[in-house]
């Protein structure tokens, strides 16, 4: 049978605090048996107004958070959901 892991965090503003701690907890999980791990919506950021997340809006397949979880689905071998990645969107005070 198959593990899989859904993941809750309470996350905050600051988007290298809060993937120290899905890395942590993305390991925890691993050491449980997970073979797939979710992690919740906004697990990266979750700011204080939306314009934040507009901020750190990245380009398809290039960015601080879509490197962080290639990276830990590759370290651990396991399935890796990431909730929400702010993307960047055609316009500039949005992200999709």
């Amino acid at each position: 049978m198959r593990k899989v892991a859904a993941i809750q965090m309470a996350s905050g503003p600051n988007v290298n605090a809060n993937l120290i701690e899905a890395a942590r907890l993305i390991t925890m999980a691993v050491e449980a048996g997970a073979e797939l791990v979710v992690l919740p919506e906004n697990f990266a950021i979750m700011g204080l107004s939306e314009f934040d997340k507009v901020k750190i809006r990245e380009a398809d397949g290039q960015g601080p958070i879509q490197d962080f979880l290639s990276e830990q689905a590759a370290k651990h071998g396991v399935w890796l959901v990431g909730g929400t990645v702010p993307l960047a969107a055609h316009d500039a005070d949005k992200v999709r």
